[in-house]
């Protein structure tokens, strides 16, 4: 018997009282049960220690933009075996001279790295930075994505681009929207020097600082690693560091990325990837990075790899195979994990 019902025959209500009471008990519950409660699960084998990045903006809210388990998974050792095996037959045979490896399942936080103390110049990814500042100027003025700017010609400045399949046509006016897209899809120098020349500087330098990353000095050669990088793609990811419409907007403009001889050559292309790469040549030595959300069977996960080299040829072929061997091993895992 219900122990509600219990209490209330401790007091002489009439019988059909009791029993109309107990009926309605009963089916209240067959036909309007409770409500299912959607509990999340932490990563296989996850450990208590946890570290949290909160805004301190505010000072009643403390808003979570990142969570981390501080100890790499166990449920991914095989996948991290086999790509730090491969990355050790290549740099034996000097085809790369430094790899770093960030992976990490989204839909529960496992995650490793490789190599994640080495850093990189970020070259072109950094554009995911600028396409973040944008997110944000348009939080508090979407016309913002509206705005015109006109371009008059070529920039003769700034680093050369290598891998290139567009550009913007002179003395014409493009609005923000545009050349967002144009950054992103096609990681056109023009037009993130346009952008750049027009967002607020303040806002660029506060996401770095929003997520513990180094801000990087002007006057000097920017370096990242591969585990920090990887911030700027999970917070875009999880909708934490701006609205759930602009990240979506930002993700979306990731997924029309044309470069295709890297992560995309090691998964085909009918999986749903939004990435970025980013590719350097000083002197004799190349770098070559890319970072992707890799949208596989309802799991994504985030592969961040990043390399140099004296070949951005043999380094493209690297991010291909690392790519082709976490999704494969990915495959295997997933029933399991």
């Amino acid at each position: 018997m219900f122990p509600q019902m219990l209490s209330l025959l401790r007091y002489p209500l009439p019988l059909f009282l009791v029993i109309s009471l107990i009926a309605a008990s009963f089916f209240a519950g067959k036909y309007f049960p409770p409500k299912s409660i959607h509990v999340l699960t932490a990563p296989e084998n996850c450990p208590g220690t946890m570290e949290q990045i909160r805004l301190k903006d505010y000072e009643l809210i403390h808003p979570l933009l990142l969570t981390d388990v501080t100890e790499q998974s166990e449920a991914l050792r095989s996948i991290q075996t086999d790509i730090s095996s491969y990355i050790d037959g290549v740099k034996s045979s000097q085809k790369a001279d430094d790899i770093s490896v960030y992976f990490r399942r989204l839909d529960n936080g496992a995650w490793f790295a490789i190599n994640p103390n080495s850093t990189y110049n970020p070259a072109s990814m950094i554009k995911i930075v600028y396409l973040i500042t944008y997110m944000k100027m348009a939080e508090k003025n979407p016309q913002v994505l509206n705005k015109t700017i006109f371009f008059e010609n070529h920039f003769s400045g700034g680093n050369s681009q290598n891998i290139v399949d567009f550009q913007l046509q002179p003395r014409k006016y493009y609005s923000v929207r545009d050349l967002l897209k144009y950054m992103i899809k096609h990681s056109d120098n023009d037009a993130t020097l346009l952008l750049s020349q027009n967002m607020d500087v303040g806002v660029y330098n506060k996401i770095f600082k929003d997520l513990k990353v180094p801000i990087p000095n002007p006057s000097t050669e920017y370096f990242i690693s591969v585990s920090d990088f990887s911030k700027f793609f999970r917070v875009l990811y999880s909708a934490s560091y701006t609205t759930t419409e602009l990240s979506e907007y930002a993700i979306e403009l990731l997924t029309e990325s044309t470069y295709d001889q890297g992560l995309r050559k090691g998964i085909g292309n009918d999986i749903k990837m939004a990435h970025k790469f980013g590719e350097r040549i000083i002197g004799v030595k190349s770098q070559l990075h890319e970072f992707g959300i890799v949208y596989y069977n309802n799991t994504p996960y985030l592969l961040g790899v990043m390399t140099t080299g004296t070949s951005l040829t043999q380094l493209s072929e690297i991010l291909g195979e690392i790519s082709r061997i976490a999704l494969t091993d990915y495959k295997g895992l997933i029933g399991n994990l």
